[in-house]
């Protein structure tokens, strides 16, 4: 049975609040990983400081992934896009992993949908505008992952998005769908704001709170912080840069 008009418009507020939440998540990583940068500078320069005492040239860096519980999501694929016409109908459909079920009938019918306005054949700056042709172009690389990986509910979240209505599932199951996709965004949220990046960038003027996160990603990598005075010199400087 076809969706109706107020299902559509549910399904499409559920999934505005995914692309805003999607929004801060990603703005949110940008930002924990300039905090951790900036913890990086410092272990470096207290490596550093050591290595001229003891006279020991080494090379030696300070990975994100060690200052923060999550790990970046890299969505920065890009692809060429089409400007002249419509050459042919897209005939693409990417495939199913081994350890993955079968794709269900109404993500078939769905990734088509989804192919006929975003596959870089079809789109053209004379009908969309330079912006709507790059969310098309993340869309379909996306939608292909997803269908590949069988994630139906961020999958079926794209489909809404372009409105490619899926009336093969109720109008219930595929808001729960969307509200697990919302779930897991917000969950990474929490996990940004729990990682010692974030506590260094939002606390940035308690000077005992970066003493200690400073002291415990040293003792992490096996090195002996410096004496409290040096660290706050370190610390000082980094805030008149």
């Amino acid at each position: 049975m076809p969706l109706s008009k107020r299902q559509r418009k549910r399904l499409q507020e559920a999934s505005k609040m995914i692309e805003s939440s999607k929004t801060i998540r990603d703005d949110m990583s940008d930002i924990q990983e300039e905090y951790a940068n900036e913890i990086g500078y410092v272990v470096n320069k207290i490596r550093t400081n050591k290595e001229k005492q003891t006279a020991i040239s080494t090379s030696s860096d300070l990975s994100v992934s060690e200052l923060s519980n999550e790990e970046r999501e890299k969505n920065s694929k890009k692809t060429e896009s089409n400007t002249g016409e419509h050459q042919s109908e897209p005939d693409f459909e990417p495939s199913i992993s081994d350890d993955k079920p079968a794709a269900p009938a109404w993500a078939k019918k769905l990734w088509k949908g989804i192919a006929k306005k975003c596959h870089p054949d079809v789109l053209d700056f004379k009908v969309h505008s330079a912006l709507e042709i790059s969310r098309r172009q993340t869309w379909f690389l996306e939608a292909k992952i997803l269908f590949e990986k069988a994630s139906w509910s961020r999958f079926l979240h794209i489909g809404v998005m372009l409105e490619e209505w899926v009336d093969d599932l109720p109008a219930s199951q595929q808001l729960t769908m969307l509200q697990t996709e919302y779930n897991e965004i917000t969950k990474k949220v929490a996990t940004i704001q729990d990682s010692l990046a974030w506590k260094w960038g939002t606390e940035w003027d308690d000077l005992e709170v970066r003493i200690k996160i400073v002291t415990l990603i040293l003792q992490k990598t096996g090195i002996e912080p410096p004496s409290r005075i040096e660290l706050i010199q370190i610390l000082a400087k980094l805030e008149l840069e």
